[in-house]
């Protein structure tokens, strides 16, 4: 399983368990003027990596603000027990 160099800067971002918001995670592409439909993007293929590892990337809201938080599951649907 292999990160792309965009994908390695908002995992490193979201290591911290913390909630981050979209604008926070457009500072992890590689070019300021990228649109931030870009983050959907690298966060559809991150999650599909994290998922075969038991982790995920879940959205939160918090004051009225989409925040997106890195966690380990407890269980999973791939994990056989649905």
């Amino acid at each position: 399983m292999e990160f792309s160099p965009t994908q390695m800067r908002m995992l490193k971002l979201l290591s911290d368990g913390r909630p981050h918001t979209k604008e926070e995670l457009h500072g992890c592409l590689w070019d300021d003027l990228s649109k931030k439909s870009a983050i959907n993007y690298h966060l559809l293929l991150l999650r599909k990596l994290l998922r075969t590892k038991g982790e995920d990337i879940i959205c939160e809201f918090s004051r009225r603000r989409r925040v997106y938080r890195h966690v380990r599951l407890l269980s999973s649907a791939y994990d056989g027990y649905q």
